[in-house]
């Protein structure tokens, strides 16, 4: 059951860590075109969602936060190397 917990909670981060880091280095690097108010809005609350999460892991899948931590960061991982950062 425990494996089975964790493989949840590695896909759902995986796919949040994905669509947030994403989000959050698109805005950064379309600033100009999409304006400061709104980056600042997509970057909080991306963040927001993400801590929100990693709180959610400590408060109910204790023993599976080093599997979001590790999935997190290979998700971050990918989004810098896959986006072009400029």
């Amino acid at each position: 059951m425990q494996l089975l917990i964790l493989i949840l909670v590695a896909i759902i981060s995986y796919v949040l860590g994905v669509f947030g880091f994403s989000q959050i280095v698109g805005s950064l690097q379309n600033i100009r075109s999409r304006g400061v108010g709104l980056t600042i809005f997509t970057v909080c609350l991306w963040c927001a969602i993400l801590v929100i999460a990693a709180i959610l892991v400590h408060r109910f899948f204790y023993p599976q936060r080093i599997g979001y931590y590790i999935v997190t960061v290979i998700s971050l991982v990918q989004v810098l190397a896959y986006g072009k950062i400029s």
